[in-house]
């Protein structure tokens, strides 16, 4: 019934876990391959769509052929650009990060010292696009186009002259001074989402591989919050920026040109931080083999004691008198007289009943000869395993410490007002001491791949004593204190430590092993009873030996993890789930077969 019922249970489990996602999460950080011939635009925009997961509008040219490209580990944004030029098209990006994919009217000049007045009017109407010229716009140019988009080409031809091209509202262009900018200075709010100052709460990490601890910021953001100082420089000489702590929001006050590089400067900036995802476990495994064999006669061997005679003694009295000592006068018979059985005052000696023992000589003795037999052979096997799992953001530390605390006393002996030693006893000066497992680590994703460069401090620490008693529980030993009259037992804690600091790179998912010590620790002692024991058959009961062999080895596996979204987060939790589906089944399996037998 027990069984039924387990299974009942593990069934039920086994039935709310879900199938193991499969499919990669897009990432912007995404490099592709890529080795195409004669395909439509669009069919490699949807690849890098799905890949990047990026917002990608076609407008124009989607079904132009790409007629021959060939790329190995690139940055996806990087072959968007190489397949829409292929295919004689331009990947714009506006204000709101979308990028967009047109085929612009490309324009073929040839002008000696034209008023760039007209050419900028001619430009506009061939490509049928709103240009304004300020009236402060004026000279000549020289030049040779030949091929070259129409946007491409007129800013080309203002900057030749210092002069700016600025996107107005509906697609309208305006050619103007950059001085006349400076006195057309607007305002706009920035919203950080990601970026934020540092906390006035500091986190205290403790750990011995970290130098100080975290200390909170003191001043005003400008001086610890690192983007506005960035902010700050691109702004022009009149140019004013205001931060507002409270709501995390940028107020800029300058030109439109400005406002087009903070914009850039936030858009590559404030972005999502990705997460890192890492499941580490630590085994440590310990084998003792034991073997005993033989006769143990001990440390010291077989012993043989040899005692003098033993002689009754006469007591210092008057024999004779009558008195309570002639009653204890032992003799022969235990009623003869003392001294050829003659009388005092007709009364026997000794008329007592104590009768004289036989003398003892010498006596040999076999009682202390002490000989064990073992035939014992032993093989131990221990395993701990910690498993802990841990997320943190790309380029900060992170710490976990599975375990508990002991604290421990300390003996200290002081003399007395009397002369005599006093004991006393409190917590000693290193305690509590920690006993567990602790995980540190810094992972950085590196830019444009799925690979993390990551700093892992692993250390297990556990309890070795040899006591277990109440005085001294598992994992103490026990030591004793003072001098005679004054003797006590303290129980110490005896740590065993395992510690490993390396740097790593690794792929997204993949799991590695960084840590493999063995330890061997071979011990033996062969005892045996000189001459007897080289007696062919018969010697081999007086030889003992004992081997022992201590085997400790320390394994660490790794696996780092990119949680971009939810759908990486969804992905990592289908394949714990996975992992107990799996284990709760092999439970199934184990209980049928215990069932069977």
């Amino acid at each position: 019934m027990k069984l039924i019922n387990r299974l009942n249970a593990i069934g039920l489990c086994l039935a709310a876990l879900t199938p193991l996602a499969s499919a990669q999460v897009p990432s912007l950080d995404a490099r592709v391959d890529i080795d195409i011939v004669e395909r439509d635009l669009s069919e490699v925009v949807q690849y890098l769509r799905e890949k990047s997961g990026a917002n990608i509008v076609v407008l124009e040219g989607g079904d132009r052929k790409v007629e021959t490209l060939k790329l190995s580990d690139v940055y996806w944004r990087h072959a968007l650009d190489y397949a829409a030029e292929s295919a004689g098209c331009v990947v714009e990006e506006d204000q709101s990060g979308v990028l967009t994919i047109s085929s612009p009217y490309r324009v073929e000049f040839v002008f000696d010292d034209q008023d760039i007045r007209e050419v900028i009017s001619t430009i506009a109407k061939a490509a049928d696009a709103n240009v304004v010229i300020a009236p402060e716009v004026e000279g000549t140019v020289r030049l040779r186009l030949k091929n070259v988009p129409w946007r491409d080409a007129l800013e080309q031809i203002c900057e030749a002259r210092g002069y700016t091209v600025v996107e107005k509202a509906r697609n309208i262009l305006s050619v103007v001074d950059p001085a006349q900018l400076e006195r057309q200075k607007v305002t706009r709010s920035y919203q950080l989402r990601y970026i934020r100052p540092r906390s006035s709460r500091a986190a205290v990490l403790k750990s011995e591989f970290v130098e100080g601890q975290s200390q909170p910021p003191i001043g005003p953001p400008s001086e610890h919050f690192s983007i506005l100082a960035a902010l700050d420089g691109a702004l022009s000489d009149t140019g004013d920026l205001t931060f507002i702590e409270s709501q995390n929001v940028i107020l800029v006050r300058d030109t439109t040109q400005v406002h087009e590089t903070i914009q850039e400067i936030l858009r590559r900036l404030d972005v999502e931080p990705g997460q890192i995802f890492v499941d580490l476990k630590f085994v440590s495994t310990a084998n003792s083999d034991l073997l005993n064999l033989g006769v143990d006669y001990g440390d010291e061997g077989a012993r043989i004691s040899i005692s003098g005679s033993q002689i009754p003694i006469e007591l210092p009295f008057s024999m004779g008198e009558g008195g309570w000592e002639d009653s204890i006068i032992a003799s022969d018979t235990g009623f003869g007289p003392y001294a050829g059985n003659s009388t005092v005052n007709g009364a026997p000696i000794n008329p007592g009943q104590t009768q004289v023992p036989a003398t003892i000589f010498g006596a040999l003795n076999f009682n202390q000869v002490q000989a064990t037999l073992r035939m014992l052979q032993r093989d131990t096997k221990s395993e701990v395993i910690q498993a802990p799992k841990i997320v943190t953001l790309d380029g900060n530390e992170a710490t976990i410490f599975v375990g508990e605390t002991v604290r421990y006393a300390e003996a200290k002996s002081e003399q007395g007002q009397a002369g005599g030693l006093q004991l006393t006893v409190a917590e000693a000066q290193g305690s509590p001491v920690e006993i567990g497992f602790q995980l540190l680590v810094r992972p950085n994703v590196i830019p444009g791949t799925r690979k993390i460069r990551m700093e892992v401090i692993p250390k297990e620490t556990s309890l070795s004593g040899t006591g277990a008693s109440a005085l001294a529980p598992a994992g103490f030993d026990v030591f004793t204190v003072g001098s005679a009259g004054g003797e006590g037992s303290i129980a110490l804690p005896r740590t065993r430590s395992s510690t490993l600091f390396t740097q790593m790179i690794f792929e997204s998912g993949q799991t590695m092993v960084i840590g493999g010590l063995t330890t061997d620790a071979e011990t033996k002692i062969l005892s045996r009873v000189p001459y007897i024991s080289r007696i062919p058959v018969l010697g081999e009961l007086f030889k003992y030996r004992n081997e022992a062999r201590d085997r400790r080895s320390l394994l660490i596996f790794i696996t780092p993890s990119l949680v971009h979204n939810s759908e990486d987060a969804e992905f990592l939790l289908q394949q714990e789930l996975q992992r107990r589906k799996n284990r709760l089944a092999d439970e199934v399996e184990a209980l049928l077969d215990e069932d069977v037998e």
